[in-house]
């Protein structure tokens, strides 16, 4: 029987990360002593959905610390999905005024349209994190929508991840969003059409998150019947949410296949680990008074700054999507 001792702080996710992909895949019995005094989306949703995803058998063992953040862990569905419980009564399907606890969303049915799926996710999630303050909420429902639309149209995989919490303070909102998929990864998405040739996940990261480069439908003709225009890809997503990050003193980290991004730059996972998918974690602070116009005034300067890089990109659309350009 493998072990795992959860018992580290939320910044010590990498070491979560590959104490996972350190797993034995034969051997399906784990025991696992939970003993993080305080739970957050990222870490807890890594854990949950990597054991569910790989069907482990998991026995837990409350500890001391863990004892403090258990009722918690238990509302967040962690132990629920760790589990792999088929109970569906026990799941907490509702989002409380301070977090979206970790879920699971198939998401086969999104279309290219208003009021799709991830349109609605992301209105659920952004509800939450706004506390209350309407003005900021469309401005967290971009950001959601931006990364969330990227698994059923990048990933080749209809299951996507998610959980979420905020935290209030006297100026700002500060929140930590966590979405993951295990579908085929930047590498296998950007080579897909045959238009780009990414022969390794580093050189998939750095294409990733440049603007204007996509893996997914940017051409109108190739859009199917009753969806729009303006839901079309043209890959500026990632790009303006880790610049986003960076005008609301923010934080990500990005980890496809075999690469990570964070603000430090773009490097491999130590000893050639694989993450089997997309990881991404997101932490920024809205200021409460932020106004939507405000808002899009700052976008509209990642935009342009994001427009004129991609015309020295060979393959990149030189113009971001209208759904991409504002948040109303």
């Amino acid at each position: 029987m493998q072990k795992l001792i959860l018992d580290k702080p939320g910044f010590k996710y990498m070491e979560y990360m590959y104490e996972l992909l350190n797993l034995d895949l034969d051997d399906h019995d784990i025991s696992i002593k939970y003993d993080l005094k305080f739970a957050t989306p990222y870490v807890t949703l890594l854990i949950a959905s990597y054991l569910n995803h790989h069907k482990y058998n998991v026995n837990f063992e409350i500890g001391e610390f863990g004892r403090c953040s258990e009722s918690y862990a238990r509302n967040y569905n962690f132990f629920h999905f760790a589990e792999g419980s088929l109970d569906l009564n026990e799941r907490n399907t509702n989002y409380s005024d301070k977090y979206t606890p970790i879920m699971k969303s198939i998401l086969s049915s999104y279309s290219r349209q208003s009021e799709n799926i991830v349109e609605n996710i992301a209105n659920k999630i952004a509800k939450v994190l706004s506390c209350e303050h309407e003005n900021i909420e469309k401005i967290f429902f971009y950001i959601v929508f931006e990364l969330f639309r990227n698994i059923p149209e990048h990933s080749h995989c209809f299951e996507g991840w998610h959980a979420s919490q905020c935290w209030m303070h006297d100026e700002y909102v500060e929140a930590e969003i966590a979405i993951i998929d295990y579908g085929i990864g930047f590498k296998e998405s950007l080579n897909f059409k045959e238009v780009l040739n990414v022969s390794n996940d580093i050189e998939a990261m750095e294409f990733a998150l440049k603007p204007g480069i996509t893996g997914g439908i940017f051409e109108k003709s190739h859009l199917r019947e009753g969806e729009e225009e303006e839901y079309l890809n043209s890959g500026y997503g990632l790009y303006i949410v880790t610049e986003l990050c960076k005008v609301f003193k923010g934080h990500f980290s990005i980890i496809s296949k075999g690469a990570i991004a964070t603000k430090k730059g773009i490097k491999s996972l130590k000893d050639k680990l694989i993450f089997p998918g997309t990881a991404i974690k997101i932490r920024l602070q809205i200021p409460k008074d932020l106004t939507p116009e405000d808002f899009n005034e700052k976008l509209k300067i990642i935009i342009s700054k994001g427009e004129s890089i991609s015309t020295q990109i060979e393959g990149a659309i030189s113009t971001a999507s209208t759904k991409s350009k504002s948040v109303f």
